[in-house]
């Protein structure tokens, strides 16, 4: 099983994608979920892999999009879903985020897909279904919403990506790293030697090429990369 799940918002993506995962790892011994939801997912403006076996979930993988839509970060997204997938060597299920509407997002979830090297399809939408149907090599199945979902307003989704971001800086404290250009509104993500992603970092001060952070990460740093993901309002306490 090699299957992405694609469709809008409040489809029930992720919960079908997990149950699935572990109906796999039951049946298989393990199984991998592939996060690539970077707007709503375990944590926005990244897309992660999940090991599950013997009953736990192992988080493996997990690289930087730098923002939480696709929009604009395309070519980052097919990358790292790419990247996740080589690196689950049996089955799995591709949680994807939301963006389904129109002849962009169509082109974008076909070319995930591709990326992904899936050979299954579940769409939660007419016209994603119609973008892969005709497809002879891929088995397309056209899945209702789940029953029992319910639409998240913006406010609440805000919270949730605030609530989630927020959550990745639980025993945060000042540390000193090199400082690229980037917009102080926004999260710095820390990569480690190999380009997977360690936690974000909070600008704090900085000057001559060097910044004061907050952040929970630890590890040593390779490189520090500006992203395009807002600082929840929560930690803007720790820039005064």
């Amino acid at each position: 099983m090699r299957l992405a799940l694609v469709g809008p918002t409040d489809a029930g993506k992720t919960t079908l994608a997990w149950a699935l995962a572990r109906r796999a790892a039951e049946r298989f011994g393990r199984a991998w979920l592939l996060d690539l939801d970077m707007g709503q997912g375990s944590l926005p403006g990244t897309v992660a892999r999940f090991r599950l076996e013997g009953g736990e979930v192992v988080e493996e993988e997990r690289l930087l999009v730098g923002r939480v839509s696709p929009v604009g970060a395309e070519g980052w997204l097919l990358a790292a879903s790419a990247r996740l997938a080589r690196g689950a060597p049996g089955p799995w299920v591709a949680d994807t985020d939301g963006f389904a509407r129109g002849s962009r997002a169509e082109r974008l979830r076909y070319q995930q897909v591709e990326a992904l090297s899936a050979r299954e399809v579940g769409a939660f939408s007419d016209s994603l279904y119609r973008a892969f149907a005709w497809r002879r090599d891929l088995s397309v199945r056209r899945l209702p919403v789940a029953p029992g979902v319910r639409k998240k307003t913006p406010a609440e989704r805000l919270l949730r990506r605030a609530e989630r971001l927020a959550a990745g800086f639980h025993g945060a404290r000042y540390r000193r790293l090199p400082l690229p250009p980037g917009d102080p509104r926004y999260l710095f993500g820390l990569l480690a030697k190999d380009g997977a992603f360690l936690g974000y970092a909070l600008l704090v001060a900085g000057a001559g090429g060097s910044g004061l952070f907050w952040t929970a990460v630890r590890a040593p740093v390779a490189r520090v990369v500006p992203t395009w993901v807002r600082i929840p309002g929560v930690l803007r306490i720790y820039k005064s």
